[in-house]
Order: structure tokens, then C-alpha cells, then sequence
């Protein structure tokens, strides 16, 4: 079985890691919220961290670039530290079972390629695509539908999971993490706390 894994809130704490980058970004979480709407998100521009600081550098909040970067490459050099307990134990459990385990993460890819990287898990996937749009309409997802395998869609955004699954049609089910979007879309899906009782859906082989 093809397994379509979700990274942040899916597979790692990005919670605890937002708070750290508060933290060294010397800004509250409101505060961060408010620039991630305002500087990005209003600009139709992707979030990264990198892009961040020289905002904060152009504001006027930092002096330098080379401290509030150094700061960010230690917690981002130690980003297995942000997986949930779960994740690694779940992911290599699977693997060894046969399923061909498939990452997708959406945001911008230098950034994304350096949190994964970093986080210890690039060796449990078979295939690990970093989209900038719409994973629903990425390619690799449009040629799922073609297979005629089934697709598990493991994600903690409700709205993007059932969007993915649209794409692949009847052969796809989702599994949803609990987390702030879990429920952004009206579904009758089970919302589970993490990954562990990932074994409970899959089909009978």
C-alpha cells in the first residue's frame, strides 16, 4: 500500500517548534502570527524562517543577520529533536512491513528540504516531493489515481487531505492527525491524537 504522509503537525511538533523560533526571533506568538499573515501569507508568499529574519532585519527588530541565523541553524540543525515521540518507531515499523511510504510537503522547498533533512526520517520514504501549490494537483498525486493501488492520506488538514483524495478517487481513504486543522473541513473521519494507530485502517491485504 502506498502510505502519502503530511510533515509539519503530522510528523513533527511545529507547535514547539514555532515557540523556539520565537524565542530566537525575540517576538511573542502573536506577534509571529501577525507577520506570518501580514508579510507572507497577504504577499501569497510561502512562510520560511530564513525569509523571517531578514524581515525582522529590515524592521529594525534584529541588528544582525548572521546572529539571528546562527540561532536559527542550531534549532534547525536539531529538528529530529521536534519529531513526536511516535514518528520514527511508526514510520520504520511500516516500512519494514512493505508499504512504500511517500512524503508531500507544501511551503518553500529550500527550507522544507533543510527542516527533513534534519530531522532523520528522509530514510524511511520512498519518494519525498516538495510542492509549492497545491499538493492536490501535484503530479506524482495526479498519476496516483492511474495505479489502481490503494492510498492511504495521512494528514493533520482536514481540507487538504479530502482534496488529495478527489484527485486519487475511490482507491484513497484518509487519516487525519488531531491538530488546528483537523477540522477545517466538515468530515466524519476519525481524528486521531498521532501516527501509532496508523495500523487500525489500513486495508487488509
Amino acid at each position: 500500500m502506498i502510505l502519502l504522509f503530511d510533515f509539519d503537525r503530522t510528523l513533527i511538533d511545529s507547535g514547539r517548534f514555532v515557540k523556539d523560533l520565537c524565542n530566537i526571533f525575540d517576538i511573542t506568538s502573536d506577534e509571529y502570527v501577525s507577520q506570518v499573515n501580514f508579510f507572507f501569507k497577504k504577499e501569497g508568499k510561502h512562510y520560511s524562517p530564513e525569509a523571517h529574519i531578514k524581515i525582522l532585519k529590515k524592521i529594525g527588530h534584529i541588528k544582525t543577520l548572521k546572529n539571528a541565523s546562527a540561532s536559527y541553524q542550531k534549532i534547525v540543525g536539531r529538528m529530529d529533536d521536534y519529531l513526536f515521540p511516535e514518528t520514527k518507531k511508526t514510520l520504520n515499523e511500516l516500512k519494514k512491513q512493505g508499504h512504500r511510504l511517500i512524503l508531500i510537503t507544501l511551503g518553500t522547498p529550500s527550507s522544507q528540504k533543510k527542516k527533513i533533512d534534519n530531522s532523520g526520517i528522509k530514510k524511511y520514504f520512498e519518494k519525498i516531493i516538495y510542492e509549492t501549490k497545491d499538493k492536490s494537483q501535484n503530479k506524482f498525486i495526479k498519476n496516483l489515481s492511474k495505479l489502481g493501488q490503494d492510498v492511504l492520506i495521512i494528514n493533520d488538514k482536514a481540507s487538504e487531505a479530502f482534496a488529495i483524495k478527489k484527485t486519487i478517487g475511490e482507491k484513497a481513504k484518509v487519516y487525519i492527525v488531531k491538530g488546528p486543522h483537523s477540522k477545517n473541513k466538515e468530515h466524519k473521519e476519525k481524528i486521531y491524537n498521532n501516527i501509532s494507530k496508523i495500523k487500525n485502517v489500513l486495508w487488509v491485504s
